[in-house]
């Protein structure tokens, strides 16, 4: 049987669904027509038309070098295999471009778009409308450079696709191709099975999955009753009830008593959902259950200005040579303040109209709440809000006014409200499923959203050729459907109302606190405004870096108010929230069980407030753990103290005004290796009440100001907006410009010599030789970063009196990089810093970071250079370092250190140094952004390529801590395979019975989401077979006779907290409490002997945060480059084995397969006997 492509597309995502085309195809099924999707024939069109285009423009850059293929004359292996032929011989032909060529191994036949000659070897090359790369997509370009290299043609590296936007994005088949080879052996495995069945596939067979949502899933489900049926059944849930021998939604709705690993409230909760939805059967009715009356309490009280909202956004739109994809373009809404609801709606038809919508739009809603401040705006589900805060980043306008919206609770989300308060006999619980409870059948003609999508592309056609009354009987329809989602949104919220026996809820809407603007908010406003006005005009595909530049100097402009809104948005959902529909948040912990009071109210001094002192246990939800000083306490609402002025009464928390302070945090570990804090609190009283109640929880306080940071970037803003359409020689906005070191004399970088110093002198050199630009050095894992950076600033400190400034995002960091400058010679009363992190600095301590000025000063007076330390508050502060005061700043892991912040910190000096790796953990970011100030300096330069640049700085290519083989494995991996290994060192360690490299160690388990005590046990198998054998290195003191490989030999890491728990309890359990386990954030900078990563998940299903999250290269390279001798990666035997939902996700899968098929052959017992365990 021949496959293609679509088969293998199909398989990934559902492969019942390819079994069922199969029994198609063998006769064992009749053939079902598809319904007809205008949707499908509007992409299609489209996407023709983007082929079009492409291969025009191949024609003009290969002028009668493009030969188009004839498809095969018939459909037969012969006539495949001829094509493939001509394919063949085509590319061995002067052509330069072949369109339309087939692809031919025997088993699999695809039609490759474009197959383009390259220096390096024949690119394949596909079009693809979509705005972003995905998995289908990548499959097949995969699988026709598979095909060709089969047939021995040299292939380029990579392979292409051209997106819908235009742009052009290719994929290192050493990534894609594993997943393809993967897939396909998987795809070919289950035909093979399956034709040797004597009948056409069942539903439920285990051999195969099934997507579950597809229209043959679905009536697969429906005939046998499955428990996807049941409103809200998780596919692993319904995995556990059909271990259970509950089969069936009817099974489900009679089941008594409990089941293993399903929660007891959750098994409930589905249990009653599967009667209410057997009854709905019965009845032929819509039955519900009020099951939480104060979830509508909590809705606000109506009033008269109430607006009902609904967004209309087509998610194919795009503006040439932009990225950005989705329109929104129509803000419907309804009033109900007269006798019949009144619709309005903003509509918006391009980019600058979307901008313009949504001014208008807020604009209505303000003057609106002028008249009517109780007034509240009701959607259903999410997006609104969403959409709301994306199109203000977007467009950099009503920011401010969206965020005090938010702030205010103005928006009120009804989904969540009929999550918690009802239970619906329906399957789904989307609005219109919920509509026969509240209303007549709809009139609009329309009656789906995708039909709104392809009647908008009618319109925008009919536009186009001027047939203005169809565009116009169009334009109404999509209204007439807005409106009656508008309409709808408001019934539902009376008829929840009415729900409520005395129909009260909430309390009276009150005018909100009009914040005032400060000034120099203001002053930001109007100059990112004076800065979009100078590049806005111009599209996105005709913009030059200097347009770019400017564009990221608007957006750093607001960057940290932009950084901090997320915060905010989470802190009030949380108090507005139950603790169920909070998210994961960094910082925030849960009271669980009883407070231990250990000092009650009592004033420690006449004149000061009540204090008391208690013990809780907590649970840190969003997996960092607490740590010491001011935390809010969250109580529950209605608070028996004052509550803060801007509490609202349908919140589900109050938090307390005053302040509360963690004064001691132990780590508890649980049996099950559950981590909880054991915290001690020093509380203030809250609101001056001496409460006898204690809170719910604890989160963070709020953001750190950021003034004199953005006050810098200010200064550079209106540099650039004044010197505009030239850009100020600054080394930031060379950053900003990927623009190459700029040396006097137009000269490039200096080329690096021979010797161990050989990166020092090019560097320094690098640095004398410029004026205010920057040069960069990636460092990859023990190629030593830190020892380069603090020879070069040794040297330009001693040799010529520099003044230099050295900056990271945490403390830790600069003092380390100030030990190292110390130990390179140069002495410590030259290196200052205000330590927090080191207790014993080998540098000079200041007391406090005011004391810079003075440090400076008396070096000078003495004809001295100097090094100081401190964080981008410091080096933006004026009153420590003035404006171009040190002749070079260095970025110490500017693969983690923002544009934004990169350009504040040019300010303080003439030159930047950025020091750091962009393949190890990235920057991250909490906000939205018009453009990527976020990005990390570092991995702006790299511009989504492995390495940074040539002619933009140094790599630093050898490394000394990792063996060799261990070494090839992380440079493939992370370093397109430019990194090697210091042999004279790393070649001479030896660990008795071990191999160096990649060790991998499958464990069979399942279930496990973030906790694995199979992999946890195989950890511990592993580390108690490898102790006491023999460890020798070239770098210990014991190099010739070796030593006992201890406890502290071993880095044990793991991306889940649950599972550094589960570690460390299984650890103690043996008394090996010695062994350093964290997660890989813990580990970044350090070393030993032996890593060992456990991935904790049984399956892709089972991937808590995605498997983008478990797999990112990122966390990968960090995890195995910490082993000097050997990496263990242990996994689930199931962990690989699943059909990628996304291209992020399958390129992760990729660089996870290439790393684990470089894994040596273990003849390590401990290897062998930790993969020997079963669940």
């Amino acid at each position: 049987m021949v496959l293609s492509p679509h088969d293998l597309r199909t398989a990934a995502e559902c492969e019942f669904r390819l079994v069922r085309e199969l029994d198609v195809l063998l006769g064992r099924a009749p053939r079902v027509e598809e319904p007809e999707s205008l949707m499908h024939e509007r992409i299609v069109e489209l996407g023709l038309a983007h082929e079009s285009l492409e291969l025009q423009r191949l024609r003009d850059d290969h002028p009668g070098r493009v030969r188009g293929l004839n498809r095969p004359d018939g459909h037969s292996r012969e006539a495949y295999g001829a094509a493939m032929s001509e394919t063949l011989a085509a590319l061995s032909s002067d052509a330069e471009v072949l369109a339309q060529a087939v692809i031919f191994d025997g088993t699999i036949l695809g039609y490759a778009d474009f197959i383009e000659r390259t220096p390096e070897g024949w690119l394949v090359s596909d079009t693809k409308l979509a705005r972003s790369a995905n998995v289908p997509a990548l499959l097949q370009i995969a699988a026709y450079a598979a095909v060709l290299q089969s047939h021995g043609v040299p292939t380029a590296p990579v392979a292409r696709l051209v997106l819908g936007s235009g742009e052009r994005h290719d994929y290192a088949l050493q990534e894609i191709v594993p997943v393809f080879h993967r897939r396909w052996a998987r795809l070919k495995e289950l035909v093979a099975d399956h034709r040797a069945d004597a009948g056409p596939g069942t539903w439920g067979d285990a051999r195969w999955t099934a997507c579950g949502r597809c229209d043959v899933c679905d009536a697969e489900v429906t005939a046998h009753r499955d428990l996807l049926l049941v409103a809200g059944m998780r596919t692993t849930t319904r995995r556990r009830f059909v271990d259970a021998g509950i089969q069936t939604i009817d099974d489900l709705a009679t089941a008594e008593g409990p089941v293993e690993d399903v929660q007891d409230h959750r098994l409930e909760r589905l249990r009653a959902q599967a009667q209410l939805q057997l009854r709905a059967e019965a009845e032929r009715s819509v039955p519900f259950d009020v099951i939480d009356e104060a979830a509508i309490r909590r809705l606000p009280r109506p009033s008269a200005g109430d607006i009902f909202f609904d967004f209309e956004g087509d998610p194919l739109w795009s503006e040439r040579g932009s990225s950005v994809w989705g329109l929104e373009y129509l803000f419907g809404l309804v009033e109900v303040d007269t006798d019949a609801p009144v619709f309005q709606s903003f509509w918006a038809h391009d980019r600058a109209q979307e901008k313009q919508a949504l001014i208008d739009f807020v604009d209505y809603v303000e003057k609106r709440r002028a008249t009517w401040p109780g007034l509240h705006i009701y959607h259903y589900a999410p997006y609104e809000t969403a959409a709301l805060k994306r199109l203000a980043a977007r467009h950099s306008v009503c920011e401010d006014a969206v965020d005090q919206l938010l702030r205010d609770g103005v928006f009120v989300d009804l989904y969540a409200t009929v999550r918690a308060a009802i239970r619906v006999g329906q399957r789904s619980y989307s609005i219109k499923k919920l509509e026969p409870l509240y209303m007549g059948a709809r009139t609009a003609d329309l009656q789906k959203g995708d039909d709104s999508i392809v009647e908008y592309h009618r319109f925008m056609m009919a536009r186009t050729m001027e047939r203005w009354d169809e565009a116009t009987q169009i334009i109404d329809g999509i209204a007439e459907y807005n409106e009656d989602d508008c309409i709808s949104t408001w019934k539902l919220r009376d008829w929840l109302i009415e729900r409520v026996p005395d129909g009260i809820v909430g309390a009276p809407g009150e005018a909100q606190q009009q914040r005032e603007v400060r000034e120099d908010r203001q002053a930001q406003l109007a100059l990112e405004a004076e800065l979009r006005a100078l590049v806005d005009d111009i599209p996105p595909a005709d913009r030059t870096a200097e347009d770019h530049a400017v564009a990221l100097v608007a957006s750093a402009v607001l960057f940290h108010a932009r950084e901090d809104k997320p915060f905010w948005w989470e802190h009030y959902d949380r108090i507005a929230q139950p603790v169920g529909n909070w998210q994961r948040s960094s910082g925030v912990a849960v009271v669980e069980g009883e407070a231990e009071l250990l000092e009650d109210w009592h004033k420690p001094t006449p004149r000061s407030g009540a204090k008391r002192r208690y013990s809780v246990l907590v649970n840190p939800v969003g997996g960092t753990l607490l740590e010491l000083g001011n935390v809010t306490a969250l109580y529950a609402a209605p608070p028996a103290f004052p509550p803060a002025k801007d509490h609202q009464e349908t919140n589900a928390h109050a938090k307390s005004p005053s302040t509360t302070e963690v004064i001691e945090a132990e780590e508890v570990l649980g049996d099950n290796g559950r981590i909880r804090q054991r915290l001690t609190i020093l509380e203030n009283a809250p609101g001056r009440s001496e409460i006898d109640v204690f809170p719910l929880a604890f989160v963070p306080t709020g953001t750190i100001p950021t003034k004199s940071i953005d006050e810098a970037i200010r200064e550079i803003a209106e540099d650039v907006r004044d010197s505009h359409p030239v850009l100020p020689e600054r080394s930031g906005i060379d950053v900003l410009l990927r623009r190459g070191p700029r040396l006097r004399g137009g000269v490039a970088l200096p080329a690096v010599g021979t010797g161990d110093e050989r990166f020092v002198t090019s560097i320094g050199d690098a640095l004398l030789g410029m004026d205010d630009s920057f040069v960069a050095v990636q460092g990859p894992p023990g190629t030593g970063k830190t020892y380069v950076g603090a020879r070069v600033i040794a040297r330009l400190v001693r040799d010529h009196g520099w003044k230099v400034g050295v900056c990271s995002q945490g403390h830790a960091a600069i003092e380390n990089i100030l030990t190292a400058v110390v130990a390179a010679g140069l002495p410590a009363d030259q290196v200052a810093k205000a330590p927090k992190h080191t207790d014993a600095p080998t540098w000079t301590a200041l007391k406090h970071s005011d004391d810079i000025p003075a440090f400076m000063a008396d070096l000078a007076g003495e004809g001295k250079g100097c090094v100081i330390g401190g964080t981008a508050w410091d080096l933006t502060n004026t009153k420590r370092v003035e404006r171009g005061e040190l002749d070079l700043v260095v970025i110490d892991e500017a693969g983690q250190f923002s544009l934004a912040k990169t350009l504040a910190v040019s300010a303080a000096g003439a030159r930047l140094l950025l020091l750091g790796d962009p393949a190890q953990l990235p920057q991250v970011s909490q906000g939205v952004h018009p453009d990527p100030v976020d990005e990390s300096a570092l991995g702006w330069l790299a511009d989504g390529e492995s390495l940074v640049p040539p002619e933009l700085g140094y790599f630093l290519e050898t490394t000394w801590r990792m063996h060799p083989q261990l070494t090839e494995a992380v440079s493939q991996l992370s370093y397109a395979g430019q990194l090697t290994s210091e042999t004279r060192v790393t070649a001479g360690r030896s660990l008795d019975g071990v191999e160096p490299g990649i060790h991998v160690v499958q464990v069979e388990h399942r279930d496990n989401r973030t906790s694995s005590p199979e992999e946890a046990a195989a950890v511990v198998g592993l580390i108690r077979d490898l102790l006491d054998r023999t460890w020798v290195a070239t770098d210990d003191d014991d190099a010739q006779a070796g030593r006992p490989l201890s406890e502290t030999d071993f880095c044990v890491i793991t991306p889940y907290n649950s599972q550094m728990g589960a570690i460390k309890a299984a650890l103690r359990e043996v008394n090996l409490d010695a062994v350093p386990v964290g997660t890989v954030d813990k580990f970044q900078g350090q070393e030993a002997p032996i890593a060992i990563l456990s991935l904790a998940a049984s399956s892709h299903g089972d991937v808590s945060r995605g498997m983008g999250f478990l797999l990112d290269r990122h966390r990968l390279n960090v995890a195995v480059s910490r082993g000097k001798h050997a990496a263990y990666i242990v996994h689930s035997t199931g962990l690989a084995d699943f059909p990628p939902n996304s291209a992020s996700e399958l390129i992760a899968l990729g660089a996870f397969l290439g790393l684990t098929e470089r894994a040596v052959e273990s003849t390590s017992p401990a290897a062998t006997a930790s993969a020997g365990l079963r669940a």
